[in-house]
């Protein structure tokens, strides 16, 4: 028993993701005996997102209206992650405009080597073969175009996540019009189904440290150094912009809750889960747990507005995207105006919000969004893009986790109340009236 407490305990976290970085950087020739814990672990994770992600947001959602009372926090919530999409984009504009990162001078040689070296033919057709030019098309449009499944079971094999959030939003709202007897038999159900693939994300909590220790080895032994030098500017950067901003969620979190360091601690697990696995679904089960358990918010709301916010509030992409868009900009040293950088700004939100249910080279290809319109000549430079994401990737993720749980503390009714962690007791909801 000792030894499994000890497994869930930080100590072990800390000690696999050190061992982890040790044989990414210094020991690559062992990835291959410690990688497959990592592929497991998030292998068997991936498995249970899905069917929690499903059951969530239809229970969320048919609870919310079969048990109608004052949801006007959703229209606040709107509001606030429109506001926090264009702060965010606002932030990385401003952020690469003052350090101007895609300025190299006489580095831009070296960083043109790389792209050449990095660009081998077979590459290049692995790397584009998912990318389709928006011509003249809408991107709106082809955003509606996306949200329906067709085949709801194929979009759940494949791991469509925008496409199964759409059915299980709309499922939902039927649910929500149901008789009572009759949702009440498949709120049980779905609720069942909830717990029980909770309960195994929390037995898989157990083999974490050594999780991390194969992810981490295996995303460190493949990142470039020559890549990651040729953009010694970028990448600090982009790394401290993303820490500064967990940092002002963490100043909102106090704000919504009177404490700094409680919630800080309560959500200890979902960002070291996001930082790890660089899979923002992969913190959900966490993060649901934390915010209702640990911070005290209503899980009718919560079981709704978590998996919303992660899929569509993405804070990260768009905090990036901005930052990597001034970056090419500066880089092929092209002409801008006022009505330009604007581009920039907006362009990187609708690119952030269009990365719903991608990752890896997919989620950056929507750079096209941004570039395109700009006359920015993005293919050459992708593929430098694609080998520092290892490094990028971790902190973006984080960004859309921590900031979602922060946003949705500043939307719901401020009826929860804060227990120190000196009492070691769950928070207990609270009225206006009883505080």
């Amino acid at each position: 028993m000792n030894l499994l407490r000890w497994m869930k305990s930080g100590y072990a976290v800390v000690f696999g993701a050190a061992i982890g970085v040790y044989i990414g950087i210094k020991k690559p020739e062992y990835v291959a005996d410690i990688a497959p814990f990592g592929t497991f672990y998030l292998d068997v994770l991936q498995m249970c997102i899905l069917p929690i992600l499903l059951t969530a947001i239809s229970l969320g959602i048919g609870r919310l209206i079969k048990h109608s009372e004052d949801n006007s926090f959703i229209i606040k919530l709107v509001v606030i992650f429109i506001c926090s999409l264009l702060s965010a984009s606002v932030v990385g504009f401003t952020i690469g405009f003052l350090f101007e990162p895609g300025y190299l001078g006489e580095d831009a040689e070296i960083i043109g080597q790389v792209i050449y070296d990095l660009s081998e033919p077979d590459l290049q057709v692995d790397l584009f073969a998912k990318y389709v030019p928006l011509n003249d098309e809408s991107v709106l449009k082809n955003l509606f175009f996306t949200l329906v499944p067709p085949n709801i079971f194929n979009a759940l094999s494949n791991g469509y996540t925008i496409k199964i959030l759409f059915f299980a939003i709309l499922f939902g709202c039927a649910l929500g019009a149901l008789q009572k007897q009759a949702a009440d038999h498949i709120f049980l159900t779905f609720d069942a189904i909830y717990q029980a693939f909770s309960r195994l994300v929390q037995w898989l909590m157990y083999v974490f440290p050594l999780g991390i220790c194969g992810l981490l080895a295996t995303n460190l032994s493949q990142i470039g150094t020559q890549a990651v030098s040729a953009m010694a500017l970028f990448v600090p950067m982009v790394i401290v912009t993303f820490i500064v901003w967990f940092g002002l969620m963490c100043l909102v979190m106090k704000k919504t809750t009177g404490d700094f360091l409680g919630p800080l601690n309560a959500l200890k697990e979902p960002v070291i889960i996001s930082l790890t696995t660089s899979n923002a679904m992969a913190s959900l089960p966490s993060a649901l747990e934390a915010m209702h358990k640990n911070l005290g918010y209503d899980k009718a709301k919560i079981d709704l507005l978590i998996p919303l916010t992660f899929t569509l509030c993405r804070i990260g992409p768009t905090l990036y995207f901005s930052m990597a868009t001034m970056f090419v900009i500066q880089l092929y040293d092209v002409d801008m105006s006022f009505y330009r950088y604007l581009l920039v700004i907006f362009g990187s939100v609708l690119a952030g919000t269009a990365t719903a249910g991608s990752s890896g080279v997919s989620l950056l290809t929507m750079l096209g969004i941004v570039s395109g319109p700009l006359g920015v000549p993005l293919d050459a430079v992708l593929v430098l893009f694609v080998v520092i994401d290892p490094l990028i990737a971790p902190f973006r993720v984080m960004a859309i986790v921590h900031s979602s749980c922060a946003l949705i503390s500043l939307a719901l009714p401020k009826s929860i109340v804060f227990v120190s962690k000196n009492t070691g007791a769950a928070p207990e909801p609270l009225d206006s009236e009883a505080r």
